[in-house]
């Protein structure tokens, strides 16, 4: 995008003069401690002097991915040696920032590619569903805020026909290449495949972890995955750098890390724009790989399933990948402490040892870094963006949460005492919460007439539990504490049931249950036989 895009909040201290020279073409004006809308190409120039200030979650995953991308290509990381890559590295941590020549030369080449309405190759999308599609929908299809069809209205009511700024609809477009549901899109017809399911995108109902250091240029230099992590096996080119448009029949398996991050969408869009007004009235959503059941022919069908497959295998630079299962995926009842012991957890070269989980990318480059390097660094803090959502057109809660306390103090692989504090706290955590729960159904049963009836007591009590939870595990791991959570437990326990413990029907069942909170039984050793 070459107009006003991103929002990007200028630090206090930058200089004015530095602001206006890096970002000529920022409108408004970028102004020190303020946010301002800024080009794809100024905010990649002057990434040292802010900070990204977006205001929707999946817009902010899936813009930072673009940037890293973006990042890759102009600085010169894009090398699949790992020595030289390594050498390119400290280079960039030195300098501090992007050459703003080197910025200026990448978006001038590629500029007409960065317009969403270029007639040939609109930014991120593909002009062939004018052709290929029916009539476009409202522009409220393409937000995923607002109500659109029959989804349910959810934070924004705007009516579906209000027309879209250009770089709202820039975010959305970013969004649903990462966050797309799965379910029915434009009945799309290509190369004699027609029909409307799309598969749900790579980032659906995950969580993405990303480095916070306070400075949006660290941030990218330390998203930039090592080629150890995620090597380079051929031209690894973003899609706009490319020839021609993606085969939507043989879609392109990743090659390193600017296609992995960048082209992986599971959807194709298209908006139309007024020219009167500048703004965006219509937008085709659909598939952009068909999914295989569409497929009739045999040997077709299966080659794009093992290709699918192979696309989505691919691990992501920013996820907590499970060993099975996939990705850890969002829950918006459970708290970042849970999900810390994993992020911290690093398996080095030679570690025989089976690990449930693989941390992101750049937690793994913290763990190879040396110590002036993270000096220079400083603080290095890991921030979740994720929503709890399901695979298709429903959006249930955006959230976003920095850890309190900076991630290279706590990895595995340079402070082990503090990692194995972090895995004990998070095991006493949810060990706490299983037994709270269990006293609470323990007593509901005992008093309810009907033992199929669910316990109304334990979502809500539950709840409340890891939202106290939190703020005690970080001061426990920070300061080497108990964090108190049996005591936790007993309160809360105490007001989940107060109303029936003092009637004739909950008063044993709910001391009983308590007792077993505050002296849970343990098990006595067997006794060895002669």
């Amino acid at each position: 995008m070459t107009s006003p895009c991103v929002p990007m909040h200028w630090h206090r201290e930058a200089e004015p003069t530095e602001l206006t020279r890096l970002t000529p073409g920022a409108l408004p004006v970028a102004v020190p401690g303020l946010t301002s809308l800024t080009p794809l190409g100024e905010v990649l120039a002057a990434a040292h002097l802010g900070m990204l200030d977006v205001p929707n979650v999946a817009v902010s995953s899936a813009l930072r991915r673009l940037l890293v991308a973006l990042f890759i290509r102009i600085s010169g990381l894009d090398i699949a040696d790992p020595d030289t890559w390594d050498d390119r590295w400290d280079e960039l941590l030195g300098q501090g920032h992007l050459d703003p020549a080197a910025v200026a030369d990448y978006t001038d080449r590629w500029a007409p590619r960065f317009n969403l309405d270029d007639p040939e190759r609109p930014f991120l999308q593909d002009p062939r569903l004018a052709n290929e599609c029916g009539d476009p929908a409202p522009p409220a299809k393409l937000v995923m805020t607002r109500a659109s069809g029959n989804n349910q209205p959810w934070l924004d009511r705007t009516p579906q026909d209000v027309p879209l700024t250009p770089h709202e609809a820039f975010w959305w477009i970013l969004a649903w290449r990462q966050y797309g549901p799965c379910g029915l899109g434009a009945n799309r017809s290509h190369n004699g495949v027609t029909h409307k399911s799309m598969a749900a995108a790579p980032l659906r109902s995950v969580i993405s972890w990303h480095p916070e250091t306070g400075n949006e240029y660290t941030n990218l230099l330390l998203s930039a995955p090592h080629p150890a992590d995620i090597p380079v096996t051929g031209p690894d080119l973003p899609e706009w750098e490319q020839t021609g448009l993606p085969d939507p029949l043989r879609p392109e398996l990743p090659t390193g890390p600017v296609s992995q991050l960048i082209n992986r969408a599971a959807h194709a869009t298209l908006t139309r724009t007024d020219p009167s007004t500048g703004r965006i009235t219509a937008v085709w959503t659909a598939w952009r790989t068909p999914v295989p059941t569409a497929l009739k022919e045999a040997g077709a069908k299966k080659a794009l399933e093992v290709a699918m497959e192979a696309i989505t295998a691919a691990d992501d630079p920013f996820l907590i990948n499970r060993t099975k299962g996939g990705p850890v995926r969002a829950h918006h009842a459970r708290a970042l402490a849970r999900d810390f012991d994993s992020l911290i957890h690093i398996r080095r070269p030679g570690d025989t040892t089976k690990a449930a989980t693989a941390p992101p990318a750049w937690i793994r480059l913290l763990d190879t870094l040396p110590t002036e390097a993270l000096d220079q660094l400083g603080p290095i803090r890991a921030r979740a963006l994720a929503c709890h959502q399901d695979k298709q057109e429903k959006e249930e809660l955006w959230f976003e949460q920095v850890t309190p306390v900076p991630v290279a103090d706590y990895t595995s692989g340079r402070h082990p005492e503090k990692a194995a504090l972090v895995a004990a706290t998070r095991k006493t955590a949810e060990d706490t919460a299983k037994a709270l729960a269990s006293a609470l159904r323990s007593a509901w049963n005992a008093m309810s007439p009907d033992p199929r009836s669910e316990c109304p007591w334990t979502n809500d009590t539950i709840a409340a539990y890891w939202h106290h939870t939190d703020s005690r595990f970080w001061q426990a791991i920070n300061e080497g504490t108990d964090p108190q959570l049996q005591a936790l437990a007993v309160t809360l326990y105490d007001d989940a049931t107060r109303a029936d413990a003092s009637t004739p029907t909950g008063l044993i069942p709910v001391a009983h249950a308590r007792a077993l909170l505050t002296h849970p039984k343990t098990r006595r050793p067997s006794k060895k036989t002669s």
